[in-house]
């Protein structure tokens, strides 16, 4: 298939769409810069993780600088210091550079690298102004490129030296802890100044700390390298075509669990990148389009797959809608409806009460009535412990009662009442009349009634345990916290299917049922459709019916030779002809129907060119018949001559 093909195959999909909306989404988000944020905030976690020890850089602060300056100056140039840099607005008695000191504020042909705020902290670096030298790139390398990097803090605070001006001056210090040093040198701050927001010093109020990072990034050269946006763009399509190829191969919860291992591995990948390379590879941005992917994946399978459901579900009714199917017992709002009906085509009864028991209580009221009205009970008593209920009870089944229980009772009605109960659970009790005739058997009624209220009571049973879980279901609090206000699809599937499986399954029971042994073959040979009775033929002869085709059968059950029997196949399909022969199979002789079955829009799949569904091949058995004929070879005779003798000259002219 030719691209142009594909494309306009994927182009009528909804998803491809989306997945075209999902990549623009990121690489809006990645070339707007709108999750810089997240990026600087994985960046300070992980510089509050690095501490490095060593460093070039000595921090001295005066009480008074201007007064100190001097004095500070000829005592660090004694100590051999590689460079003195001065931090101080203020012009002493030298205020222009000199040899290795340097004063940025004062002489305008040095001065410091500005930051810009990346997450509200100073930590990006910009270039020195044009008319002026950086003093950091002319005390330690000139060619070393800043513009853009990020301050790298792995040098822990404590690992900073730090001075006062007086100890300098009363040679307080060692010698080898300011020679060959780059020294910053400051007036005190104030105890109310602002905090300097950056990770690990924002506790300081000094700026002078922050010089002293960017000067010992410069020193060891640890500048960290932003990814440019042109290669954080790529990278984010790399990974979204990678990811999208992975989640849409697996389940949503192992889908979790790879996004998880996704952004650990991508915490780990920066921290290496930060810690070995100096170079900062864009997290928050990767975190993002992992997960925004696997949300992704997730509602394009859901949508998808509700649109497919809706579908299934309408074929479904529509296909349904022109089969009867009876309501389920427990499908319906009321129990005593079919009970009644049940009763009422099986029972010879003269009137029928049913009385239910009251939920949480002893006491019953009417239900339905049979063939008279529920005015017409004379028993006042509403309470099943108390006689005649109770005695019904205690008998386990139907009693014979002579205290009226109806009014206007006739001379020979006769009344019983019978528990409705299932597992010792009073659901009710069914009170009755019957006038006896020169035919009634009471023991046999009795036995009878005792069955149907057994099996009533169980009915009702399972209805009660129905009904209670329903209403639990189907509470409102139960629906909001299970987010099944609206009946989910895959209820509707799952009903839809069940009416289905309940008709398929009668109708397999029904097949299975009739008495002639029925097996259906395709057109390739194949068995579609067996019943039980083929099955235990088969396995009395040692036949294997789903290893035999249509052919294979008709040849092992008929003798004829596989020229004929192919013929006659072909007269059934192509002439949609039926036939009916003799077969012995054992011992037993039958009668074998062989017909085609017109193909229908609802059992064919692939469209096939023939008008044939099947080819029902039909054994009914004769062998009782046989044995009670004089002559069964006429019988057998007789059948082979109401067939064509060559259905191929008789009705088509088909060679082979």
């Amino acid at each position: 298939m030719s691209i142009k093909q594909q494309f306009f195959i994927i182009k009528r999909q909804k998803t491809f769409w989306s997945t075209m909306l999902l990549c623009a989404l990121i690489l809006l988000v990645t070339l707007s810069g709108t999750l810089d944020k997240l990026n600087a905030l994985i960046y300070l976690e992980l510089s509050q993780n690095l501490n490095r020890q060593n460093t070039q850089v000595v921090v001295i602060e005066s009480d008074n600088l201007v007064a100190q300056q001097s004095d500070i100056i000829s005592k660090l140039r004694k100590n051999k210091a590689k460079a003195i840099v001065i931090f101080s607005h203020v012009s002493g008695e030298q205020h222009l550079s000199f040899d290795n000191v340097y004063f940025p504020y004062a002489d305008s042909r040095y001065c410091l690298p500005s930051l810009e705020s990346w997450l509200g902290y100073e930590i990006v670096i910009k270039d020195a102004p044009e008319q002026c030298k950086s003093v950091w790139q002319h005390v330690f390398d000139p060619q070393y490129k800043a513009q853009g990097q990020l301050l790298d803090f792995s040098l822990a605070p404590q690992a900073l030296t730090k001075f006062s001006a007086t100890r300098l001056l009363s040679d307080d210090v060692f010698l080898a802890q300011l020679q060959d040093k780059v020294v910053l040198v400051s007036q005190r701050q104030l105890a109310f100044a602002l905090p300097v927001r950056a990770p690990k010093i924002d506790s300081f109020k000094d700026p002078i700390y922050l010089h002293a990072y960017i000067a010992d990034n410069f020193a060891e050269q640890t500048l960290v390298t932003l990814m440019p946006i042109t290669y954080a763009a790529a990278l984010q399509l790399l990974i979204l075509t990678i990811l999208l190829i992975t989640y849409q191969r697996c389940s949503f919860n192992t889908g979790i669990l790879i996004a998880c291992a996704v952004i650990l591995l991508c915490i780990a990948s920066v921290y290496l990148s930060v810690r070995f390379f100096d170079y900062f590879l864009p997290a928050g941005q990767i975190i993002f389009t992992n997960l925004v992917t696997l949300l992704w994946v997730f509602f394009s399978r859901k949508w998808v797959e509700e649109i497919e459901l809706n579908d299934i579900i309408g074929n479904v009714q529509q296909r349904m809608m022109g089969r009867y199917l009876p309501q389920a017992f427990s499908a319906q709002s009321s129990p005593w409806d079919a009970i009644i009906t049940l009763v009422n085509q099986q029972l010879a009864l003269n009137r029928s009460i049913f009385l239910a028991r009251t939920e949480g209580d002893h006491r019953l009221h009417e239900i339905r009535a049979i063939n008279c009205s529920l005015s017409d009970i004379h028993e006042m008593r509403r309470d099943y412990e108390r006689p005649p209920y109770s005695d019904a009870i205690k008998a386990f089944g139907a009693l014979h009662i002579t205290r009226p229980f109806f009014n206007d009772l006739k001379e020979a009605e006769a009344q019983y009442v019978v528990p409705l109960m299932y597992a010792g659970d009073i659901r009710g009790f069914w009170a009755m009349t019957v006038e006896p005739n020169e035919y009634f058997d009471e023991e046999r009624f009795v036995q009878n009634v005792n069955r149907f209220a057994n099996q009533i009571g169980e009915l009702l049973f399972h209805f009660r345990i129905f009904e209670n879980q329903q209403k639990a279901n189907t509470s409102a609090l139960t629906k909001v916290l299970t987010l099944a206000l609206q009946k989910p699809l895959s209820q509707q599937v799952k009903s839809s299917i069940g009416d289905m499986e309940q008709k398929l399954s009668t109708l397999e029971h029904v097949f299975n049922q009739i008495h002639t042994a029925a097996i259906m073959f395709n057109l390739f040979g194949q068995v579609v459709q067996t019943n039980q009775k083929i099955e235990e033929i088969a396995k009395h002869n040692e036949m294997s019916l789903f290893e035999m085709t249509a052919l294979d059968l008709l040849e092992r059950v008929t003798h004829l030779d596989s020229e004929k029997a192919k013929g006659k196949l072909r007269y059934i399909t192509l002439q949609q002809g039926e036939l009916y022969m003799p077969a012995q199979l054992g011992q037993a002789t039958f009668i074998l129907s062989i017909r085609s079955l017109r193909s229908s829009r609802s059992t064919s799949s692939i469209g096939e060119p023939f008008e044939v569904g099947g080819i029902l091949f039909e054994f009914i058995d004769i062998s009782y018949l046989i044995k009670q004929l004089d002559d069964p070879a006429l019988l057998l005779k007789q059948l082979e001559m109401m067939q064509p003798l060559d259905p191929e000259e008789h009705h088509i002219k088909v060679q082979t």
